[in-house]
């Protein structure tokens, strides 16, 4: 009779031998294909078939891995990016500073010759002063510069560009100066037609583009297109020089006295040079400057 020690063992010893011949008939089997595949490669078909079966997973399990380099390799070219595309920026705005000011260098060359040649052409002396500040206030029309008597400015001064007459001192202080425009309205000038020598004075409105000549005979010979010059009458501005161009004659009806309006030829808005000029002495070279 068995005892429960050996009934709860028995199962287990039963199953031993089958299970051991199996594993050797296995060991067997697999020695036998691992030497015929080694003699006649009998096997890399299904090494093949099973190599295209297990490379999509193999791809599957490494795309987290690729994911992350991509992700890594777009990254560091982005900044890389980001970075040149941030000095090539820096070295734009270099190169458009100094291209602005190459250009505003010749331009202010230029306005000095043009000046220069307008000295030259009007046979003045003159200094050359540049604007600090502008004041074009409807009912006062000045201008801020940058030299005073120090440098030979005084007041009465003409100040021309190198289209006509811009204005003339006003007051002058040791190192600047006030100057009024032709354009103020508290501001007269004689002036003379070119074509043929009539004299009227020139009288400024507030306004930049119009200047007024008042009190004409109605028989005045003025036509729109006359230019306007300045006269010896007065003695603040060497005469010959353009003032204005007629632009309006006005004859009204019953009127004791005819109106003309003229356009200043002086940049008077846009300069930021100007030269002082005052009329050369009878005798000598000249006034020194």
């Amino acid at each position: 009779m068995r005892s429960p020690d050996d009934q709860a063992q028995a199962p287990l010893f039963a199953g031993t031998r089958p299970g051991t011949l199996k594993l050797v008939v296995l060991l067997a089997v697999a020695i036998m294909l691992m030497l015929a595949d080694r003699q006649r490669s009998l096997l890399v078909p299904m090494r093949e078939r099973a190599l295209a079966l297990t490379t999509p997973v193999y791809r599957l399990a490494a795309l987290p891995a690729e994911g992350l380099e991509a992700l890594r390799t777009a990254l560091g070219d982005r900044q890389r990016l980001a970075s040149e595309n941030e000095a090539l920026r820096a070295d734009l705005l270099q190169a458009r500073f100094e291209l602005q000011q190459r250009r505003a260098e010749g331009e202010a060359y230029a306005r000095v010759l043009a000046l220069l040649e307008a000295a030259r052409r009007q046979q003045v002396e003159g200094r050359l002063v540049r604007i600090v500040d502008v004041d074009l206030d409807p009912f006062r029309q000045r201008l801020l510069l940058d030299a005073g008597s120090d440098s030979g400015i005084v007041r009465g001064d003409g100040l021309i560009d190198a289209l006509g007459v811009v204005g003339q001192v006003s007051a002058a202080g040791p190192g600047s100066a006030f100057a009024i425009l032709i354009t103020d309205p508290s501001h007269a000038l004689p002036v003379e037609v070119s074509r043929n020598g009539v004299k009227a004075i020139a009288s400024g409105t507030g306004e930049s583009h119009r200047l007024v000549l008042h009190n004409l005979p109605l028989n005045v010979d003025l036509a729109v297109g006359d230019r306007l010059l300045s006269s010896a009458v007065g003695g603040r501005f060497p005469p010959g020089i353009p003032v204005a161009e007629v632009i309006e004659v006005e004859r009204a009806p019953g009127a004791a006295f005819a109106t003309a309006w003229a356009r200043p030829l002086a940049a008077l808005a846009s300069n930021r040079e100007l030269l002082a000029v005052r009329p050369l002495p009878e005798a000598g070279p000249g006034l020194p400057r």
